[in-house]
């Protein structure tokens, strides 16, 4: 059915040498997926048009007359509704082995001109508009002059550099670094001798802008960068690799039902095909146990719904525990009809025989305490909560993050939790995740995050030459000042979040009361409890995902294991920042991490908790201290302020 409510893939893709061969079938097929992927079955312009007619038929034929003719071509490639349409995106294998993948923006220009400052046109940047007669070095470099437009616009380059950026952000396949990925312009109708002068520029490094007069250079860069083999694998690739911008309890339906935008990678893919592998083939010997390890971030309840859903569609008996009530709650509700594959770890233990059930999955098994539950805080006798998940299957599997434990009673460690599957005289299957993925695939907040809380901080470098950074950080003085930036997020539609140290007094679970009150004339409610009775504030285990948590300050036990797209984390007196190391003052510790007995575990604890604030962030984190040496520290690390 054309034309949705909303934006969706445009997926138009063939071999070169298909698009040579049937160019009066292919152009249609573009015009409809043009149509499907657009709301309301916008149609495409003349222009567009033709640009597939004449532009796209060029590089098809460029690539055919190469013997490259088997490699695919995207047209108008997006995977995002606010990422600007690739003109086409080529996919084949590297001359030097492994994916290769080039962004081509096409232009049916036959004229361009220098930029011009006389003519104060759109396309300059507000500065040039306004000076009299100068342009600075980026609108010099960067811009040109269109007289058929009467306008300046983007150098072809400049946009072939946005389009290169675009792809790393939403495709997880580029955090690999044999994965090649190239950029050129390509204006194939510019012949005009005093134009061409637009190639003898450079304001993207890396990325060569051809003109008709160069079609010897073009296809050098074809032959560099592609080989003439029949291999498909590259395209399937570009679309089954999508990095999903979307939150992963917007998705639990979709992943535990197998039709999920969200994709696996590397070490993911491995933990998925392993355990699955385990399950359809039991092997003699030990009972094999495996433990996903990983920071936050790095995809273990992608992992752990992903493996639920696909034994649940090949019908195995598959449940899916939680040391994080939040999280499992938050999953079970998006389900879809799947509930009962989410039980409590009680209810496990209680109900269910010894390897009755096919695959047993434990996320956040950092957050388990000794034994099960029965209660708040009691302990039961028995077994250990280690000992439930893996003698109730066939197949039990642990996912863990050793510096999210935060309390006294959270005592498995990675390496404790691998010590007491040992003692069960079963085989550990070890699988680590070396890569955080939730701040659009951001290495470098990921890295700055890890080196900040361990007291070895290094400089926040949002940007450089090559790669801009995607993921947003901010610092401000002001807690108001973090709120109204947040609201424009929310206003944007967008999922935004406050969160803060436990290190103000909870004095009710109402959602009402404003306990948190980091600066004179500011102060907001905690989230509220489970029983609770206020219109419009969430139950505390649905703060991070339902309408309404925005009013209140979440805690470390209702963000952990939960994720929203933009995240304001408060920083207490609990934790503050000495010149050369973190500080814990117990003093204003008002959660059970009191109950740690040594100071040097109750430090890592409290990093622990704040570094779960801090990682829950899927776009951009807003940071606000009470300390002025922490505030300092963030100018300090070049951290932009609000």
């Amino acid at each position: 059915m054309a034309g949705g409510g909303k934006w969706s893939d445009l997926e138009a893709f063939w071999p070169a040498e298909e698009m040579v061969r049937n160019p009066d079938r292919v152009v249609p097929e573009i015009t409809k997926c043009y149509e499907l992927a657009h709301p309301k079955g916008k149609q495409p312009s003349i222009g567009e048009v033709e640009s597939w007619r004449e532009s796209v038929y060029e590089v098809a034929t460029a690539l055919t007359n190469l013997g490259l003719g088997q490699v695919y071509i995207f047209v108008e490639y997006r995977v995002h509704e606010k990422m600007s349409p690739i003109d086409v995106v080529l996919a084949g294998t590297h001359p030097e082995g492994g994916h290769s993948y080039a962004a081509i923006e096409l232009k049916q220009w036959r004229t361009v001109l220098h930029p011009d400052p006389s003519k104060a046109t759109d396309g300059l940047c507000i500065s040039c508009r306004n000076a009299a007669g100068t342009l600075c070095d980026e609108c010099a470099l960067g811009c040109v002059y269109m007289p058929d437009y009467g306008r300046h616009k983007k150098h072809p380059a400049v946009q072939v550099k946005e389009n290169l950026n675009s792809l790393r952000i939403h495709h997880s396949m580029f955090d690999d670094r044999y994965v090649h990925l190239a950029g050129a312009a390509y204006l194939h109708n510019l012949k005009d001798p005093k134009s061409q002068w637009i190639s003898r520029i450079k304001p993207a490094p890396g990325v060569p802008t051809f003109t008709a007069r160069q079609p010897a250079d073009l296809r050098a860069f074809l032959q560099a960068h592609f080989l003439p083999v029949a291999d498909a694998s590259a395209a399937q690739a570009l679309l089954d690799r999508r990095r999903s911008a979307a939150l992963l309890t917007s998705e639990v339906g979709a992943i535990v039902n197998g039709h999920t935008q969200f994709s696996l990678v590397e070490k993911q893919l491995e933990a998925v095909n392993s355990v699955m592998d385990a399950l359809r083939s039991p092997s003699p010997g030990a009972k094999k146990v495996f433990v996903v390890s990983g920071r936050a971030g790095t995809g273990k309840s992608l992992i752990a719904l992903t493996l639920l859903g696909q034994a649940l569609q090949e019908e195995y008996g598959a449940k899916f525990v939680s040391g994080g009530i939040a999280s499992r709650e938050n999953f079970k509700r998006g389900a879809r009809g799947k509930g009962k594959a989410f039980p409590t770890l009680n209810k496990v233990a209680d109900d269910v025989a010894a390897n009755e059930l096919d695959l047993l999955l434990c996320d956040e098994a950092h957050r388990l305490t000794e034994r099960p539950q029965t209660g708040s805080f009691a302990m039961r006798r028995g077994e250990t909560s280690v000992s439930v998940i893996v003698t109730r299957a066939r197949v039990p599997v642990f996912f863990v993050d050793g510096d999210q434990r935060l309390f006294a009673e959270e005592i498995w460690s990675e390496q404790e939790l691998i010590d007491a599957i040992y003692e069960l005289r079963a085989e550990v299957v070890p699988i680590r995740l070396d890569r955080a993925y939730r701040a659009v695939g951001s290495s470098t907040y990921d890295v700055w995050v890890k080196r900040f809380l361990a007291g070895d901080p290094v400089p926040w470098h949002a940007d450089d030459d090559q790669e801009p950074e995607p993921f947003e950080l901010y610092y401000t003085d002001s807690a108001a000042r973090m709120e109204k930036f947040l609201q424009s997020k929310l206003d944007a539609e967008l999922s935004a979040r406050m969160s803060a140290g436990i290190c103000w007094d909870w004095t009710d679970d109402t959602g009402t009361a404003p306990d948190v009150a980091p600066e004179k004339g500011w102060a907001r409610p905690w989230n509220a409890g489970d029983n609770h009775r206020t219109p419009g504030v969430p139950k505390r285990r649905f703060w991070a995902t339902d309408p309404g948590g925005f009013g209140q300050i979440g805690c470390v036990h209702t963000a952990q294991g939960l994720e929203y797209e933009w995240g304001g984390v408060i920083m207490g007196a609990d934790f503050t920042w000495a010149g050369d190391a973190w500080v814990v003052d117990r003093e204003h510790v008002r959660s059970k991490a009191r109950r740690v007995s040594s100071d040097k575990d109750l430090l890592e604890r409290i990093r622990n908790a704040y570094g779960v604030l801090m990682t829950r962030s899927i776009r951009g984190t807003v940071l606000y201290s009470v300390d002025p040496n922490t505030r300092q520290l963030f100018a300090d690390l070049g951290v932009p302020k609000l």
